[in-house]
This record gives C-alpha cells, structure tokens and sequence, in this order.
C-alpha cells in the first residue's frame, strides 16, 4: 500500500508586501479521507495546522508527488508558497513551476468531483502523473481518463490567468529528517491558521506611518 503521509513543522518568516505566504507554521498529518484505488490512498489527506493565525484542524489536502515516501509521524519544515506567484518557467523543489500550475488546475476538479469516487481517483493520479509520470505510467489506477486529465491541465497552463490560482497554496519542505523524502501538498483555500490577521496588517501599517510622521517631525525640529 502506498501511503502518501506526512507530519510537517513550517518555519517562515513574515515578508512585507510581497504576494508569497509567509509565516511559522506546523502541518500535521491527522488522517486520510479512506478511499483509495487498488490500495494506494487518493485525495483527501487530512491536516491539522497551526500557525500565526491559530490552529486549523481538517485541512484536506493533496499530494503531488508519487515517487516520493514519507511515513505517519515524520515532519519537517515547509514553506507555503501561493501557487499565483509561480512562473511555467521556474522550478518549485526541483518541480517545474508548469508541473504546478497544471496540478493547481487540476486540484481544482476536486470539488465538481465530490461524491464520484472514480472522479476523484483519476484527478489524483493525473496529479502524480504530472509530477511522477513513469512512475505512475506503470500503476493500474492510471486509466485512459487520468492521462486525458493530465494532458488537458498542462495545454490549460499558457492561458490562465494567475487570478485562477488565487486561492491555491503549495507546501514546499525545506528541511526534514535524513533519510524521508517530502513530498509537495497543495490545499485551497489557504487555512486561516497561515493567513495573516487583518488587524495586525492594520497595526503594522498605522505604525509605518507613525514612524514616518515622527521621522519627519524630528527633521523639521532639526
């Protein structure tokens, strides 16, 4: 059976204005949602997280890579990254950002998918096959309608605007215990729990413009 798991501790730090999430967070594996296909566990896995905005508790998420193991109770630290911010160009944890995108869209299907298990299955693995695609090629939850799946969200990558992917966040893992292997999630909408409090972006700004002003009264002063 293989089982996409994963027990994650995220360490950020806050970055103003700039689009990319930003904060300390802790992701924990708390469950899967039970189905899988020919016993190989597909979308939901379940989250606990908690960060600078509290905790949230059942986070579904997916996992994007297939060839990577991780087992329950292993953690690391990760940075979430909103996928909007990342070019078809670049390269996300040795992932190319079209990869990404192209899963992004994808991760989106899941919702039209709710209550159609076959649905849900081929969207997972056309999200491996992205990603891992040898792999996946050789496994017999990849069907004719998950490589059609597949092959539609990477010709969709060119002509999407990143307003489509506003919501969609990637954990990308920066550090994790020798010998795992850490695969990417991707959840959407972002949890609270990593979304920075309005308020304490209205305090930051207030006090900006506090330490302007007092700047500029102690010059007129001077």
């Amino acid at each position: 059976m293989r089982l996409k798991t994963a027990v994650a501790f995220l360490t950020l730090s806050l970055v103003c204005v700039i689009s990319r999430v930003s904060f300390a967070d802790s992701l924990t594996l708390s469950g899967v949602g039970g189905q899988n296909t020919d016993g190989v566990y597909v979308y939901p896995y379940i989250f606990t997280i908690t960060g600078p905005g509290g905790t949230d508790t059942l986070v579904d998420m997916s996992c994007l890579n297939f060839n990577r193991e991780v087992s329950i109770g292993q953690s690391w630290s990760a940075t979430p990254v909103d996928v909007a911010t990342i070019a078809p160009s670049s390269t996300v944890d040795n992932e190319s950002g079209t990869d990404i995108i192209a899963d992004a869209y994808l991760y989106n299907q899941y919702a039209a998918a709710a209550g159609n298990a076959q649905l849900t299955s081929d969207i997972q693995f056309a999200i491996w096959h992205i990603m891992d695609p040898t792999d996946v090629a050789a496994e017999s939850g990849y069907d004719t309608n998950a490589a059609n799946l597949a092959a539609a969200a990477l010709a969709e990558v060119p002509i999407l605007p990143a307003s489509t992917f506003a919501n969609d966040v990637v954990f990308v893992p920066t550090n994790y215990t020798a010998g795992s292997e850490p695969q990417l999630f991707m959840t959407d909408p972002p949890p609270p729990a990593i979304t920075p409090e309005p308020t304490s972006l209205v305090l930051l700004g207030t006090g900006l413009l506090g330490a302007v002003g007092f700047m500029r009264r102690k010059r007129a002063q001077a």
